[in-house]
């Protein structure tokens, strides 16, 4: 607010002197030359100030760089055109002050003008290059960054990853990520709450990791309010890998033609093949949905439903595999108690 009434008074104290000094509203009173340039001046720097205050925005949004070099392109035209306009309305009225005033105003409104239109156009056949700023840190400036969302900061398996190479390339984390982060790890919800601690330290385990190539990225798009629409933008616009394991994020990055890594699609792909036939140890701990069915788990997450096995509850029993399902959650294993035959084929 300072900033705008000293340059609302500079350019009020600009208009006065040039009025006076020139006798611009063709009157030698030196009052009126000083009120109405200083009116003139400070109209002016309203009229900018609403203009700045409209187009500030667009420069952070995403190609920004071509809307600014349209709109100064079409700007020279539109004042072009304001010249000839100012030129038919010199020969069409006599000389006055009124007709400069007239001029002054149509030669900024066609330059203001042009400019606007040269934001909202952004298909002129300017091949903007992109700048590339070597890091480093990064050990292949060849290999795509890879951009981290909240979900696989919160997992925790992406120290991991890096930890063991899998992940090549620097890691950017925006920080309109580490905003969304520090909201969960505020939040009134204990588990979201300890969900949220958690990715926070996984990323401070990053940070002092003098091996991991990592840094906080601080552009943003202001006029995007959904974080993923946010990501898949930055993306683009850095030519870089997303890493996440939200389903709805990798379906949609998908689509628009972002190049992602679903950690657990990657945990499904690694986990061990199971053939039927193959025997396996599982603890049974729980019921399953049908009748007689147990449930249990093997080391990697992979969920086991045991046919028979509800009295086995509690036990870790020698199965048999039956079959494999394989869904957009994880593997699941159909198996019966080595030894015994499930009710289906008696």
């Amino acid at each position: 607010m300072l900033y705008s009434v000293l340059f609302l008074l500079f350019l009020a104290f600009l208009g006065s002197s040039i009025a006076i000094a020139y006798e611009l509203f063709a009157v030698s009173v030196f009052w009126i030359n000083l009120v109405l340039g200083g009116a003139a001046g400070a109209l002016m720097a309203l009229a900018v100030r609403f203009v700045w205050t409209r187009i500030a925005p667009m420069f952070l949004e995403e190609g920004s760089e071509r809307r600014l070099i349209n709109g100064f392109l079409v700007s020279l035209g539109g004042t072009a055109v304001g010249g000839i306009l100012c030129f038919g309305l010199s020969l069409t009225f006599p000389e006055g002050t009124g007709v400069q005033i007239a001029q002054g105003i149509l030669l900024i409104g066609c330059c203001l003008l042009g400019l606007r239109i040269g934001f909202m156009v952004d298909a002129l056949p300017l091949p903007i290059p992109r700048k590339v700023t070597a890091n480093p840190r990064a050990k292949n400036a060849a290999v795509p960054a890879k951009i981290l969302d909240t979900s696989i900061i919160i997992d925790g398996r992406i120290a991991g990853l890096i930890a063991t190479g899998f992940v090549e390339g620097e890691i950017l984390v925006p920080e309109f990520i580490l905003a969304e982060l520090q909201n969960v790890a505020d939040s009134s919800n204990s588990l979201r709450r300890r969900k949220g601690r958690r990715g926070l330290d996984v990323l401070n385990q990053l940070m002092q990791d003098d091996s991991v190539s990592i840094r906080v990225i601080t552009r943003d798009y202001p006029n995007i309010r959904e974080v993923d629409r946010k990501l898949i933008h930055l993306a683009k616009d850095e030519n870089a890998t997303l890493i996440t394991t939200d389903y709805n994020l990798n379906r949609v990055a998908q689509v628009e033609g972002v190049t992602i890594l679903n950690v657990n699609e990657l945990s499904n792909a690694v986990k061990p093949r199971f053939i039927p036939g193959e025997g396996i140890s599982v603890e049974i701990i729980d019921r399953g949905e049908e009748i007689n069915q147990g449930i249990g788990y093997l080391d990697d997450g992979t969920m086991v439903v045991v046919e028979n096995g509800r009295r086995h509850i509690g036990r870790t029993i020698k199965a048999t595999v039956k079959s494999t399902l394989q869904t957009d959650a994880g593997r699941m294993l159909f198996v019966e108690p080595a030894g015994e035959h499930s009710r289906w084929e008696r």
